[in-house]
């Protein structure tokens, strides 16, 4: 039996008319332009059997032969060769169904267990200098853009940094990276964060809108909640090895990989968000009890924040839960109330 097809020569790209001498027994033979060369079936290499997709040859030196009448191969290759665990999966629906299976309980897996778990394990391991200098290169990217010194008086600034020192518990004092405050002036934004190193931006605004010291006590012992879990750590430990799943998956980050490297990663870290802000939350409820603090100081700055958000266009009361980076703040005033109550 003679099948026509294409020959492409070992290391080349060019491809070049040829054919194969398909024998009854275990035996091929290949006729190109240059040679004749006869093959036993067992020193061929054939390509897995994916739906319509064309067979091809791979031959030991690494040349390459496809049959133009993919279907007669086929017919008779399943007659000498036993399809290979792939063909037979694809060929049972019962065994299409169990692969579809795997696959998304693998996946639910990956993201819901094997993730957290090695991102928090490395985050953990991660050497302080790394931490230092992620730190500083975030505020020196934080100068180049709207964010300034702080405009406050002298006198409030230094109130706040006593109030920052009083609210530090022990533990932090000692950390591996102390925590420290930054006040910095930050245009119509009311917020405070914190940065890999352990320093907690608090912007004028935020202090502004602050009904009392206790309630710049949560904010502050909410951030230190952030770094005492590593948050800022784990989340970029974790998208780094989101980005690196995907990259391994695709191949590479161009087109469509680079769309959904892109979508994926910000769906992963959005998830996330939501359970350190959670954790930091219970961390900080904690500490402003130990502390005798007021936790309704606390539930009134975060509506402060509720009522200050529904006036921007884009706010987390406009978006539903699952697409937010934090949890639905009401929900967390109701969470804080409910703490105070026990």
């Amino acid at each position: 039996m003679n099948i026509e097809g294409f020959y492409q020569p070992p290391g080349r790209a060019a491809r070049e008319a040829a054919r194969l001498f398909l024998e009854n027994g275990q035996f091929v033979t290949l006729d190109t332009p240059e040679s004749q060369t006869r093959f036993t079936l067992s020193e061929i290499d054939v390509s897995d059997a994916l739906g319509t997709i064309p067979l091809f040859l791979t031959f030991p030196d690494g040349s390459r032969f496809v049959p133009a009448d993919d279907a007669a191969f086929r017919h008779w290759l399943l007659k000498h060769r036993k399809p290979g665990w792939v063909y037979r999966m694809e060929s049972h629906k019962r065994g299409v169904v169990l692969t579809l299976l795997a696959t998304c309980l693998l996946i639910v897996f990956y993201v819901y267990g094997l993730l957290p778990w090695a991102s928090n394990a490395i985050a953990l391991r991660i050497p302080t200098t790394i931490e230092q200098n992620l730190g500083r290169h975030t505020m020196t990217l934080l100068r180049a853009s709207d964010f300034q010194d702080s405009a406050l008086p002298p006198d409030r600034q230094k109130a706040l940094q006593v109030l920052f020192s009083q609210v530090t518990p022990p533990s932090l004092r000692n950390d591996r990276t102390p925590v420290s405050l930054k006040l910095m002036n930050i245009p119509d934004v009311a917020n405070a964060f914190m940065l890999s190193d352990g320093t907690l931006v608090l912007s004028d605004n935020l202090v502004a809108l602050s009904p009392g010291d206790d309630a710049l006590a949560a904010v502050m012992l909410h951030e230190m909640g952030h770094h005492v879990y590593r948050h800022p750590m784990r989340m970029l430990v974790r998208s780094s090895l989101v980005s690196l799943t995907l990259l391994w998956m695709t191949g590479d980050v161009s087109g469509i990989g680079d769309t959904l490297l892109q979508t994926a990663s910000l769906a992963n870290e959005l998830q996330f968000s939501r359970g350190m802000e959670r954790d930091a939350d219970d961390w900080a409820i904690a500490e402003m009890k130990r502390e005798g603090r007021s936790l309704e100081q606390m539930a009134q700055m975060y509506s402060l924040l509720v009522a200050k958000s529904q006036k921007e266009e884009i706010s987390d009361s406009s978006l539903p839960d699952w697409l937010s980076t934090h949890p639905a703040m009401q929900s967390r005033v109701e969470h804080i109330r409910d703490a105070a109550r026990q």
